[in-house]
């Protein structure tokens, strides 16, 4: 399988927006990953995310506020011939990230990052009522590190 390294900003930010779920790798408290699926939203080198306002991912976020996400796209099986198990592949690109988690806190920026969210899997805004917003946690992680891969690009279509 072939691997080829993305540096296109503009083609890495479609890869993201591509993306439904993206998983984010949090340290556990004995230094081993923990990794949450998610829905997110994307702004301007930016992941924005949400949660409960309490749990498990906070508490570990407090120790190690450090997250590495990634996200997957155009997932195709693919092979260079039918009968030959090592030559199949996923013909696939991906985007990790890494950064650090901070919170919105305050209610307006809360509202107007909740609204990125549904816009991107509604295409609609809301409103939100102050209890709604005060119950959720809102993450922001602007991107420190990035780096985006394409897998299998030079295979045949799985036929």
């Amino acid at each position: 399988m072939r691997t080829f390294f993305i540096t296109d900003q503009q083609e890495i930010e479609n890869i993201i927006q591509q993306c439904d779920v993206c998983f984010v790798g949090i340290t556990d408290e004995d230094g081993s990953p923990y990794v949450i699926p998610m829905n997110f939203a994307y702004r301007k080198g930016e992941i924005i995310l949400h949660s409960a306002p309490e749990g498990k991912h906070l508490r570990l976020l407090q120790q190690h506020p450090m997250v590495c996400i990634t996200f997957c796209s155009e997932r195709k099986l693919m092979y260079q011939h039918p009968d030959v198990a090592c030559s199949y592949s996923m013909n696939s690109k991906s985007v990790l990230c890494k950064g650090e988690v901070s919170f919105i806190e305050e209610l307006s920026e809360k509202e107007k990052a909740m609204n990125l969210f549904m816009i991107k899997y509604t295409g609609r805004t809301f409103k939100y009522s102050l209890p709604a917003l005060r119950n959720v946690k809102v993450w922001k992680v602007p991107i420190q590190e990035i780096t985006a891969k394409a897998f299998g690009q030079n295979f045949k279509n799985k036929g």
